[in-house]
Formats: structure tokens, sequence, C-alpha cells
């Protein structure tokens, strides 16, 4: 077995001085392996574990340092979560760790920078230099082909672009980028921190600035991949010569409950120069890993890095002439690097990124690292900018990955757009603009009347010439299109001169949604509902609250107003399996639709909206309150349109938010909302559940008759709630209703919420809930017969929750035995008595 991150003895010295996780995965002892993490970070490395690529069915772990995935089984802060899980919510891990390397020579000297294993790519040390979330139709994110692209009418598209800072110096921030996908994540970082040189001292930095994006979809078709775009920046002084971009990954497939499970995989590469499907023909290049045995058909996805772009030069002069992988390696087994083993210093790096050969597939079962790289760009010079494009991609067996790697590269490959709004550019296949001067210029080469070069364009004169036709010949034959078929195959056709990557037609984006509680009681405020005689509360259910931010955004790609209606979601049943969370939601499968409402258009269900609008703050402000803030907004928003209006004294910034939107509303300015409301009446006291709230849309006909569109997937817009019981107030207090749930708690009992896999924060997995407690603080003492304290539980009451959760753990971090237990609730208010209960526990 090979030793898994032969840098460790590069760290030695370090950890001698500074704390850092295990390494426990590096010991050659393959019967020991474990899973390790990264070395000494500093405060502004994202580590929660909260950026996690979760809309579609592949949740990847990214953060904000060029790496990917989640060190599934080490002790760094963000294994548990999704590393590259899939299908979503299965525990099921294709991924331990992946991460951008970059390797040119450096005044004639090799140099490497890499995010894994050694993490030397880094943000600065400024707060504010973390990773961002946002999705299609945010503020400020308008990209082409909108014709709001230009979000702040300065005259530039998409300047300042998502990432905390004021790049264009107009006073704003972030106010012009491209909102890419249902989820991207956006952070940028360098190669030079003076930390990186601290921990590695070896490191050689070539004097990068990386701009990282990534991006998800949920649509059906396009969810089994995250895409991923670098913009790679020379920032230091010297001339970076023969430059490769590579991407290292350490893919590990197999349930996180097995152990072990990362010994039985295998790797290969499959390259196809065109497939074909109905939306176009694609290139395909790949390297992939797969479980060698399936796990007995629990572990059926190939997982793969492909690339998907990059810099290229038709003439091969100053970089690769297409787009692909030049170097593909993989290693196992703990021999040296002239035995095949993994590289331990910039020289070995740079040899094999830079080999540019393609091994053999690795069949034999082991664990495998692998590492794909691009180039050679002859020169980076000082401020010059490359990019590279790539995705993890998965699919059910070689088949099913090919087949989703072709729906990532049509993602990418996107459409062609008449941005300039002439049509005499971008036609005959004629797409790529050349600015004169310039001498011996062709049209195009696969047309004898046009292969004749030009001997000079003139100065500030702009030709259209098609720099592709080879590959679209290709493509035509090998497809067997024809010519009514050239807006599949050809690039620049019709006026069409402008390639707008990363776009497809998709669904509405999700509303904006909250949730509140009927007769209940969670997180948020009891709305409506009314006491019983007996003390008890009636009426109870789940209000799931959305507003109209899904009818207000045109298709990125048709840019048409399309919106259909809405659809509510719920899921029961979750078991949080390893590696998932309720953060990351629950698997596919378990979600089932409650609720669907569409607009009256003459298609679908024709239910209509109007009778399930939804009126706001009604249960925080009076009617009168209500009507003289938004009035006094609307006067605001008239006076200085460009400005928020500032919140009314004593209104929380929640309430003020949706104040402004009414008030924007009834203007009919930009940013107002309305708002509707579903309630959930079957719902569970103490049970598990996760809600989403959806877009669908329409789409036309040769005709012009509307048919069905896309919808949304609830993966992409969903909240969390575990409905509890209400506290009492001193009022209607009756403390026969103070009960434990379930009782006795057995096996069999506790199973019927389920039960849920343990994590960090839940050790266990099992509870039992004390409820209906009373309306103020106080503290829940469990005791054994005999008297003996078993556990002190504080709650407060004064929130309106009346529920009590126990793991069934003591106080001394011990499972509690089968047997009968007392328990007294005391508060710390006069108006309660104190009461004792029992309950049973059968283990």
């Amino acid at each position: 077995m090979r030793q898994k991150l032969p840098f460790y003895l590069l760290l030695a010295g370090v950890l001698v001085l500074v704390p850092t996780w295990s390494l426990a995965r590096w010991a050659p002892d393959a019967e020991k392996k474990k899973k390790s993490t990264l070395p000494p970070l500093q405060r502004v490395l994202v580590l929660d574990g909260s950026f996690v690529h979760n809309v579609g069915e592949l949740h990847m772990h990214v953060g904000n340092w060029g790496n990917f995935g989640s060190w599934p089984g080490s002790s760094a802060t963000f294994a548990e979560a999704p590393s590259a899980q899939w299908p979503a919510g299965s525990g099921v891990e294709y991924l331990f760790v992946s991460g951008l390397w970059v390797g040119a020579l450096k005044s004639g000297v090799p140099a490497v920078s890499t995010a894994a294993y050694q993490t030397e790519f880094r943000p600065t040390q400024d707060p504010v230099d973390r990773l961002y979330r946002v999705a299609e139709g945010a503020r400020g994110g308008n990209r082409l082909p909108s014709p709001d692209a230009d979000d702040d009418k300065d005259g530039e598209i998409d300047e300042d672009w998502l990432n905390g800072r004021d790049d264009d110096l107009d006073g704003l921030v972030d106010e012009d980028f491209a909102a890419i996908s249902k989820q991207m994540f956006s952070c940028w970082y360098t190669d030079d921190q003076p930390v990186a040189v601290q921990i590695f001292p070896e490191h050689n930095p070539l004097g990068l600035m990386i701009r990282q994006e990534s991006y998800q979809w949920e649509e059906d078709r396009f969810d089994d991949f995250v895409g991923i775009q670098f913009i790679i920046t020379n920032i230091g002084d010297e001339i970076l010569e023969d430059l490769y971009i590579g991407f290292f990954a350490d893919c590990d497939a197999g349930s996180r409950t097995t152990d072990n499970y990362w010994e039985d995989d295998a790797t290969g590469r499959v390259f196809l120069p065109g497939r074909c499907t109905d939306l176009g023909p694609v290139q395909i290049d790949i390297a992939y890993t797969y479980d060698a045995d399936g796990d007995a058909g629990q572990t059926p996805g190939y997982f793969g890095v492909m690339f998907l772009g990059h810099t290229t030069d038709p003439t091969g002069d100053s970089a690769p002439r297409r787009v692909g992988i030049s170097t593909y390696a993989n290693f196992s087994g703990s021999q040296s690097f002239e035995e095949g083993g993994d590289p331990t210093n910039d020289f070995e790096r740079y040899e094999l990124l830079s080999q540019e050969t393609i091994e053999r597939d690795a069949v034999v079962p082991r664990d495998y690292r692998m590492l794909m790289s691009a180039g050679p760009f002859r020169e980076l010079l000082p401020e010059s900018t490359l990019t590279f494009q790539t995705a993890f991609t998965i699919g059910a067996g070689l088949q099913g990955l090919i087949s989703n790697a072709a729906n990532a590269q049509l993602t990418y490959d996107g459409a062609w757009f008449n941005i300039d709004g002439n049509r005499n550019t971008g036609i005959d296949g004629r797409e790529t603009a050349v600015v004169g001067p310039a001498e011996n210029v062709a049209i195009d080469t696969c047309r004898a009347e046009l292969r004749n070069p030009i001997p000079l364009i003139p100065k500030g004169q702009t030709i259209y010439i098609n720099n592709d036709c080879a590959r679209e010949a290709f493509f035509q034959t090998f497809c067997g299109y024809t010519d009514d078929d050239s807006l599949k195959f050809k690039t620049g056709v019709d006026g069409k001169e402008a390639q707008i990557n990363w776009i497809v037609g998709t669904a509405p984006p999700p509303p904006a949604v909250r949730f509140g509680i009927v007769g209940l009681q969670s997180t948020a405020n009891v709305e409506g509902g009314t006491w019983n005689p007996d003390g008890s509360f009636a009426g109870g259910g789940v209000a799931i609250k959305w507003d109209n931010f899904s009818e207000t955004v045109p298709d990125v790609k048709t840019q048409k107003f399309d919106f259909e209606g809405y659809r509510v979601w719920r899921a029961d049943n979750w078991t949080r399996p390893l590696g998932s969370s309720r953060e990351n939601g629950p698997a596919a499968e378990l979600w089932k639709l409650l609720f669907q409402a569409d607009v009256v258009n003459g298609f679908g269900e024709d239910t209509g909206l109007d009778r399930y609008r939804y009126e706001p703050l009604t249960n925080i402000l009076s009617v009168n309150q209500k009507r003289d803030y938004i009035e006094t907004i609307k006067e605001y928003i008239l006076e200085f349109p460009t400005k928020s209006p500032p919140c009314p004294q004593g209104v929380t910034a929640a309430v003020c938010d949706t104040l402004e939107k009414l008030a924007r509303w009834e203007l009919g300015v930009e940013g107002g909302r309305q708002y509707y409301r579903y309630v959930d009446r079957s719902m569970h006291l103490g049970r598990r559940y996760f809600y989403s709230v959806t877009a669908m849309d329409h789409a036309w006909d040769d005709n012009d008759n509307l048919m069905e569109g896309k919808s949304g997937d609830p993966s992409s817009n969903f909240f969390y709630i575990e409905p509890s019981s209400v506290s009492q107030p001193a009022w209607a207090y009756n403390e026969d209703l103070i009960y434990v749930v379930p009782n006795p708690a057995t096996r069999e009992s506790m199973a019927a919420w389920p039960e849920l896999h343990p994590n960090n924060d839940d050790p266990t997995g099992i509870k039992i809930e004390f409820r209906n407690l009373p309306a103020s603080r106080g503290t829940i003492r469990v005791y054994t017969l005999a008297g003996d304290l078993v556990a002190e539980l504080p709650f407060d009451g004064n929130t309106g929750i009346g529920t009590m959760r126990w793991d069934l753990v003591s106080r001394n971090g011990q499972d509690i035995a089968s047997g009968i237990y007392l328990f007294s609730v005391e508060t710390d208010s006069d108006k309660f008595d104190r009461f004792i209960g029992k309950f049973v526990v059968i283990r």
C-alpha cells in the first residue's frame, strides 16, 4: 500500500510547532490506513463544510483554495460533509480530494503550485476573501444574452466579479457580475501567500492569481456534474514558460459505512472525438474511477474529471490546438516516483505534468490517484491570463458517465447569439473576428473559393472567419447532419457571432421561501390556532410561504417570460446517511409532491394563483402601521430610485425587507414582490421533514402552442423542520399534559421517526421527547428509581417551544441502560409547580 500523501515528510518540522489534524492515512500499514487531512491552515480558509454543491444529484464539497472534496474519514472539520456523493443523500462517495495544479518554468527552473495534497494555493488573510454563493436571477448577476447584462449601466459588462470587493472602483461591491447556474460558488486565491511559503519552505511560487467559479444545475438532464472555471493570471514580474494546467484527483468509490472502501477501485481514460446528441455534437475527453466490483450494486457510479475548455491556439504555437487531456497518469501503492509512484517535489511534479503521455487503464483493484494535464502554454507574460474549464461528472456505468459528460460539455459549449445586432457578422459558419492590421488570413479553409488568404486586412477593419471549419466538417459527417441541421453543428450562423458558455435552458429559479407554524411551534412564531379548554393547542400545521420571484425572471437562454406555476414538496423518513446532513438535504426518492398551482393561460390545470395569495406581516404589524410604513418607503423610492430605503425605527431587518418589496410591487418597479402560502396539516409532531417550493415553466411548439416545459428540482430550494409542541403559558398550564414520547422507548418505538445515523453533533442518532413544557426557562432532571441523577437538560419555554429532545446519553457520556426513570420539570418562575413524571427505556 502506497503512503497516501508523501508530502507529510515536508511537514514534519511544522507539525512540532503547529497543531494539525491526524496524518494517520499516510501510514504504510494497509490494514490500519485511515484518511487524513490538510496541513495547518490559516483562519480565512472555509473549513466548516458549509459550501457543498447540493442542488443536483452529485453533492460535492468546495474549498476556497482550489480544493474539492471533504477528505472523508479524516479528522478535518469538514470531513462529514459530502465529498462527491452520488446519488445525493446516499452516503456513497467517489472522491477523497481533488485539486488544481499549475506548473511552469520560472527562470528556467520547474515550479509547481498545488491545491492537493499540498495547499500552496491560499486566499489572503482578509476575511472578505472567502467563498460566495449565488444563483441565476441574483441582483447584479445579469449576464448575456440579457439586455440588462450591464447591471450598473456603466458601459461595461460583468466587470465587478463576485468576490466581495469593488473591482471597478465605482464605490459599489459586486454590482455587475455574471450569475451562472442554479448554484454558483465564487472565490479567488494566489500561490504566493506568506503562510504557504512558511508551511512549505521548498515551495517556489509562480506568482499566480486564480479566480475560481463552480456551477451546478438542478434539471434531471444536467444535475450529474459540477462545472468549474479557472481564470489564471500571472501577477508576478517574470515570464512563465512552458506552462501546464493539471488536475489531481484521489478518487475513492464506496459507501462510508464500508471499511477501507477505497482499496478496490480501478481507473481509466476515454477520448471520444464525437458524440451525437439531440442538442448537437460534442467531443469528450475524461479520466475516471469506479469501484471494481460495484459493491454488489451499491456503488454503480463511474466518476470522472473531464476537460471542457482552455485557452487554445489554432496554430499550436502558443497553446494546444484543441481542448483535451495531454497527460493522463495514475498511481497506486508506495513505490518511488521512478517506479511509477507519486511525485514528491516540484521537479517530479513538473515532469509528470509535461510528459504528454497517456497511461494504460488501471484495472487491478487498488487505491488509485490520477493526474490529468493540458499544455504546453508557451508563455504567460506578467498581467496575462489564460482560462481552464473542467467538470466532475458521474453516471451509472461507463455509458452513463459518457452520457452525462456529453451534457456537461453541451452546457459549457452553451449557445451562440447575435449580441452585436449585426446580421452580417456570424454568417456561413464565420464566428471568429479578426481585427486589422493582419496579413494572410483565410476566410474559410474548408471552402475552395474562400481558402486563399487575404494578403492584408487594414488597420481598424474587422472580418469574420470560419476558424473551426474542420471540426464542423467532422461533426457533420460523423453525425450524418444535412445542411438543414447547420444550427446543431455550425458556429457563426444567422448572424450569431458570440458564444455564451455555461448556458442551457432551465426552469425558472426557485422563489424565496419562509415557513411558519400554525398551532405548533418550532423556530418561528405561532400563527393562528386556539387554546382548548384542557390547555392543548389546536389547528396544527406547517405554513410554507414564498414570494413571486420566479415569475419575474426570464429564461436565461431564450429571454422569454415562460413561468407556468409552483410546486410544493415534502420529504419524509430521512435517516441521515453517513456523509449527509440536513443542510444538504435528503435523497431524491424521498421527495413527494404535496401541491401544485399554475397560472390561468389555457394550458395545464389552470388552477390559478390568486387564491393562494398571502398578505405578510399581519401577525407582526397592525393594518395602519403596515400601511404607514409602506407609504413612507414608496415616497423614498420615488425620491431616490437607486438607493435602498432606511429601515423604520424599531422594525427588524427582515420585516423592513418585506415592506420594501411590497412597496416596490405597488409602484411597479424592480424588486417588487407578492407572496403565497400553503399549509400542510398532514405532518406529525416530532417527525423530521424537508419542504421545498419550486417553479415550472412552459415551452412553445413550432406553431406557437403552449407545451410542457421544465420543472425545478426540490433539492434546489428546501428547508428542514421538526414540528414541536407549544410551551404552555401560565394562564393555561396543565401539568397532566406533560409527557414523554415514545414511552416506553424501545428500538421499535424510536424507529417510528426514524432513527438517524450518528454524526459528531448527535453521537447516537436516537431520541426521546419531553413535550408541552412550561413557557419558562427551566431544567429537566432525569433520575434512576434509586434517586441517582442521570442527566440535566436545560430548556427555554419562553421561545414558545414546548419540546425538549434527549439522545438517551447520560451526563457522563454513556448510553443509559434499560429501566424505569423518573424525571422532574422545574422552572425559574414561581407560576409553575414542579412536575414529576416517569418513562421506561427497553434496550
